[in-house]
């Protein structure tokens, strides 16, 4: 179901129609979702662009990505005792400095053709006319019903006279749509160093946080290099750290190569288990290597290593679970200074855009900058509670991020752009999709509509396999007495993400798009 991001989508769809590039429609989409998925991306958010520019063959990374407060400190959320999650995802302290509007800017004066105001218009326009909300915005908007009442008040917008949407309910944002009209006008500046600013900053201290004006008026988006792997004699190109959910992707692939998928049959007891098996000790390494870049020393060569690979392949048994999983042994982490909404681009020149952007929980931390319209995040939750893991909270830093929009290329030629919200599940959802493609045929849209599972170790204990109901009941037992424990999920769980992806067929001149029915998506094109 397209619920309400067809609004979105159908102005990108249009921008790409009058002329624009992908890097255009991409953020003219984006910033129209703010309008139509608030609960998922938004102006209080960050992200990550990954393009190819089909002239010069380059594909190079935006990254937006939230920082840490000047006045972050490792121990910030490990001394808040049982409110600890509170701290991290409800109050002011959960609040990175957003990244989007910088990254948006960015990309569309280095590499787009139109104006912020240009790209803006038609999420004005959708925020001010308004929508009947779908059904996965009623639900999402009752699950956060008591987070929305204390943060943004019982007046918000994002409740319908104190109470959540029901669907088919108007919702309109005219806060929002002054708010862009007046960045359209004035620049990015009236965000981060104006009177936006100022109440973006007032409303975090007023909830406990430490933001200054001066955290704002400091962040800047970077343009980094890509990290490469391959899967079968295809290229991947996706994020390096911060974001991570690409690199791990990467690992995952590698280990599971060399493996006779096909053979084992999709969703066979063989198959989930060594893919389970393979995630955990994956999730290893993300718990003792992953930070911001910027400040340690993480060894993504080796880890992305065929060698690698072939060592946690030797770990994995046939018969049972490891029980137990190590991460591997580089040299140690060093200190050098100290869910979400994908979208996917192509245009009529061949360039391509996969964006991937949150505001991390549902309707963030519902907190509303007085007058604004938009909420803000809650990606301070990113960082680990542990003072001394490489991820913790400092000065400045940008929390490790699961995003990994990628670009796959085959025979030199770009063929799928993909990516997914889903936080932890990010890598592992984006890696079934591409097994399910490349080693079982299928089509996109049934690779992205197929049973999903996921697991993953902490501290070196595995935890259960969280599964769709899809995946018959004979194979979950044959699991069991392999060693694993299982999680029962919804058929179609929005716990596994909502990947959106696009296809290119050279052979047929043509472009296929999937998009995930377990949350609201849409394809368009022309």
């Amino acid at each position: 179901p397209a619920g309400n991001t067809q609004l979105a989508f159908g102005y990108g769809l249009d921008m790409l129609k009058r002329g624009g590039n992908a890097v255009d429609a991409a953020i003219a989409t984006a910033f129209a979702l703010n309008a139509a998925e608030p609960f998922a991306s938004g102006l209080g958010g960050s992200g990550f662009m990954v393009i190819y520019l089909s002239k010069t063959k380059k594909v190079t990374v935006v990254n937006f990505r939230e920082k840490a407060p000047a006045a972050a400190t490792p121990t910030m959320f490990a001394d808040k005792g049982e409110k600890q999650a509170e701290w991290r995802q409800e109050r002011g302290t959960a609040v990175g400095v957003p990244g989007m509007l910088a990254g948006w800017n960015y990309a569309l004066k280095k590499y787009g053709t139109i104006s912020l105001a240009e790209a803006s218009a038609r999420a004005v326009e959708i925020a001010e006319k308004g929508f009947p909300v779908s059904a996965t915005f009623s639900q999402i908007n009752k699950d956060e019903y008591e987070k929305l009442l204390k943060n943004a008040g019982e007046d918000t917008r994002y409740l319908n006279s104190g109470i959540p949407y029901e669907p088919g309910e108007v919702f309109k944002n005219p806060e929002l749509a002054a708010t862009l009209r007046l960045i359209g006008a004035k620049g990015i500046d009236e965000f981060y160093k104006g009177e936006i600013a100022k109440k973006i900053v007032a409303a975090v201290r007023a909830k406990d946080g430490i933001m200054t004006l001066e955290d704002l008026a400091a962040y800047q988006p970077v343009e980094v290099e890509p990290i490469v792997g391959t899967y079968k004699g295809h290229m991947i190109y996706t994020l390096p750290p911060p974001g991570t959910g690409g690199f791990h992707l990467i690992q995952l692939l590698n280990i599971a190569e060399n493996w006779p998928l096909r053979v084992w049959g999709h969703n066979t007891p063989a198959y989930i288990h060594h893919l389970s098996e393979a995630m955990r000790f994956v999730f290893a390494d993300k718990d003792h290597y992953d930070g911001d870049p910027d400040y340690v020393s993480i060894p993504v060569a080796e880890l992305i290593s065929k060698d690698y690979a072939k060592e946690i392949r030797s770990k994995i048994s046939a018969e049972k679970t490891a029980g137990t999983y190590p991460y591997g042994r580089f040299d140690k982490v060093r200190e050098e200074k100290e869910n979400t909404t994908h979208i996917g681009v192509i245009d009529k020149d061949a360039n391509i855009v996969a964006l991937t952007q949150s505001i991390n929980d549902f309707f963030g931390t519902g907190i509303v900058p007085e007058g604004t319209g938009f909420l803000l995040n809650d990606h301070m939750a990113d960082f680990s509670t542990d003072p001394n893991s490489p991820n913790a909270p400092r000065p400045n830093r940008r929390p490790v991020s699961n995003m990994g929009p990628l670009i796959m290329f085959k025979d030199g030629q770009p063929f799928l752009v993909l990516g997914s919200p889903g936080g932890t599940r990010i890598f592992s959802s984006l890696s079934q999709i591409i097994f399910n493609i490349i080693d079982f045929g299928m089509s996109l849209d049934e690779a992205i509509e197929a049973p999903r599972f996921f697991s993953y170790a902490a501290e070196g204990k595995a935890r259960p396999i969280s599964v769709e109901p899809r995946i018959p009941e004979a194979v979950l037992k044959a699991l069991e007495k392999l060693g694993h424990r299982i999680s029962l999920k919804e058929p179609y769980d929005k716990y596994f993400g909502g990947a959106q992806g696009l296809m290119i067929v050279r052979g047929k001149k043509l472009i296929y798009g999937g998009a995930d029915s377990r949350r609201d998506g849409v394809g368009a094109g022309y």
